[in-house]
């Protein structure tokens, strides 16, 4: 990817696939529309786990293609939310429940992106954008988000050494009400970026 266009052709054929087929089913279940809310929340905490977890096999990634996929993250967050009642001539507002779950799931896949985007050539911002982005981070993901960037072994060891000094102490800052703090390099560059991918996703929405 040499620059961040339109939302990518796998989301496009989602969306088609989503507008297609929930119809038929929501149709087929509307005397007993509990079943229909059940369908959607077993579809979302079984679909949003996949896209993460295939989101950590795109490796290595430049920085151009996570914006693109942070912008494809966000159009398949839209598509989740109106899913519930897409193609309905009522629409109804889905249950707290569901946007919840959405949400807060495809919230995780848009902050993973965001770390890969920012910069890791200082070990500490770097780790500390990571803890204050994710929600429960551990080392394992960590790792994974490093093999994302494309880092060799030994540019990893640093900023995994980082991240067990730090892990501790943003626990106990988290227990006493503290919490850790972005450095301004990083949190403007992020800034900067994410700004520019918010005018693509107006100009599409």
């Amino acid at each position: 990817v040499e620059a961040v266009g339109d939302q990518s052709p796998y989301v496009t054929a989602i969306g088609v696939h989503i507008r297609d087929t929930i119809p038929v089913i929501r149709n087929n279940l509307a005397s007993a529309r509990k079943y229909f809310t059940n369908f959607c929340l077993k579809f979302v905490n079984s679909f949003i786990p996949k896209f993460v977890s295939h989101l950590y096999k795109c490796k290595p990634i430049s920085t151009v293609g996570a914006e693109q996929l942070l912008l494809d993250a966000h159009s398949i967050k839209t598509i989740l939310l109106d899913l519930p009642s897409v193609g309905s001539a009522i629409s109804r507002k889905p249950p707290a429940s569901y946007t919840k779950i959405v949400t807060k799931g495809m919230s995780r896949a848009e902050m993973i992106l965001k770390v890969v985007m920012s910069p890791h050539d200082q070990a500490k911002p770097f780790v500390t954008s990571y803890l204050k982005l994710l929600e429960n981070p551990d080392q394992s993901d960590f790792q994974k988000i490093l093999e994302m960037k494309g880092l060799k072994r030994s540019e990893q060891n640093p900023l995994v050494e980082e991240f067990r000094g730090q892990a501790p102490s943003r626990e106990r800052g988290a227990t006493s009400g503290g919490s850790a703090k972005t450095s301004e390099p990083v949190k403007e560059q992020q800034s900067s970026r994410i700004r520019k991918l918010e005018r693509l996703i107006k100009r599409q929405f």
